[in-house]
């Protein structure tokens, strides 16, 4: 019977030590791998010559659609820039109103070609209004946006279709 407690405590006791340094390996296997993330991030954030807050405008606000969402809309809004590939457009990354729950426009498209190659594809940011421009109190006749872009996921909804926010034709 002792020779049975004895053998029981050793195949315990190795496997709590078996199961403690998996769990040490698994702790600096996840270091190491986010050390190497955030590296390749840093690089490719020098790389592509991106700096955040990040300030650009909205383009696409010709739209009728848009042009009543940026009428509702105030300064410091909260949106998201969201990467929502199309056939003809694969970089295509559409500014979506959290408030009003619809699109306000896109970004450029050589902005939008670096944020992907940044974040990677599908990827969710938040962002928010600087000021509104455009309309009636300049010589302009549309309404524009100007956003600043965080690196920041708070006001992320759960979007994974527009199909039904913007005209098919």
């Amino acid at each position: 019977m002792r020779f049975f407690s004895v053998w029981f405590f050793y195949v315990n006791s190795f496997a709590f030590q078996t199961d403690i340094c998996y769990n040490a390996d698994m702790y600096i296997w996840t270091n190491i791998k986010n050390f190497h993330q955030r590296l390749i991030y840093r690089s490719r954030k020098k790389r592509f010559g991106l700096r955040f807050p990040l300030y650009c405008k909205i383009h696409g606000v010709k739209n009728a659609d848009h042009q009543g969402a940026i009428t509702q809309s105030r300064a410091e809004d909260a949106l998201q820039i969201v990467h929502s590939p199309t056939k003809d457009y694969p970089y295509n990354i559409f500014v979506y109103s959290v408030n009003l729950n619809r699109i306000l426009g896109y970004l450029h498209p050589d902005l939008s070609k670096k944020l992907v190659r940044l974040f990677g594809k599908g990827f969710c940011r938040d962002a928010f209004i600087e000021n509104v421009t455009g309309g009636r109190q300049s010589n302009y006749k549309y309404l524009g946006c100007n956003i600043r872009i965080v690196e920041s996921m708070r006001n992320m909804q759960n979007i994974n279709d527009f199909s039904h926010l913007y005209d098919k034709n």
